[in-house]
């Protein structure tokens, strides 16, 4: 059986050059896809989503990590969105032909590879988690760079998994890890008062009373003269892209607020976006069989 693993690659730049100078170091390598590339310039952050097995994408984070090194300097990187490094979230998600256990093994070779060639600080999150305090991706990018670089060293449960207990100059630090399927969704709201994007995202957070498989925060985007709501769910069959937007939408009415558009970053299911046609068209036993272009995909197979 082929094996297949996705992962979106964080890097904390909206530069198209830096981005697609890394993409095109992705090119020749065989069994992987770049399966799609997106930049914001609020976020100052992009996303390169791969398809590949362990070997493709072992050497595609280290190309990434190459570049990343010769053109960008976290140190003078600003944005709306959390990071710690340059290259800030490197996940691995199983697919076809590998389990979670394979993807947790992957992340620690490649955190491994990465400590030791570009001396960058390692935090394993989520299934590749070593320590009870970086499971959470949210925690570990508290106070992003900045504060990081500060505590590094002396805070407990700060400290890095694998690498130098101080983070690097231009680099910073990376966040690897193994995870299941997330969909980021972001919901923007038509007005500038940044405080009702934080108040709804609130409301929305697992950890603060909402859906429990929901990240939020409220950001600014500055060149739309908008909020947003950015979210991430951990879990789309349990929160759902429907539930999201629905609670988005209510909670903004008290503010007498709008919703003005929402975007999907990175690759989504198909079984999410049938979940939610399903729910709008009020058509409950909707099933993802039913897509045609389901049976015209020999997924096993497809060569990337």
């Amino acid at each position: 059986m082929k094996k297949v693993i996705q992962s979106a690659i964080n890097v904390s730049t909206a530069s198209g050059e830096i981005v697609e100078e890394m993409v095109e170091n992705l090119r020749p390598l065989s069994a992987l896809k770049v399966a799609d590339y997106s930049s914001d310039q609020d976020h100052n952050r992009s996303v390169i989503t791969l398809l590949g097995n362990e070997e493709s994408l072992t050497e595609a984070v280290m190309r990434i990590f190459q570049v990343a090194a010769a053109k960008i300097d976290i140190s003078k990187h600003t944005g709306e969105h959390p990071r710690i490094g340059a290259v800030d979230v490197v996940p691995f998600t199983p697919w076809w032909g590998v389990s979670m256990e394979d993807c947790q093994a992957l992340a620690w070779k490649v955190g491994e590879r990465v400590a030791r060639e570009f001396h960058v600080p390692v935090y394993f999150y989520a299934e590749a988690a070593r320590m009870p305090e970086h499971r959470d991706l949210s925690v570990l990018r508290r106070g992003g760079y900045e504060l990081l670089r500060e505590e590094i060293d002396r805070v407990p449960g700060r400290q890095p998994d694998l690498g130098p207990a101080q983070v690097h100059p231009t680099l910073g630090a990376v966040a690897i890890g193994a995870r299941g399927p997330l969909v980021a969704f972001n919901v923007n709201l038509d007005t500038q008062d940044l405080e009702v994007a934080r108040y709804i995202a609130r409301k929305l957070r697992g950890e603060t009373g909402g859906p429990h498989f929901v990240k939020a925060i409220g950001v600014r985007l500055r060149s739309r003269n908008l909020v947003q709501v950015s979210m991430n769910l951990l879990d789309f069959r349990r929160s759902t892209l429907y539930q999201a937007l629905e609670l988005v939408r209510l909670e903004a009415r008290r503010f007498g607020v709008s919703v003005k558009g929402a975007e999907i970053i990175g690759l989504v299911p198909l079984e999410a976006l049938v979940d939610t046609v399903s729910f709008y068209l009020g058509i409950p036993e909707l099933k993802v069989t039913q897509v045609l272009e389901y049976h015209l995909l020999d997924r096993q197979e497809e060569n990337f």
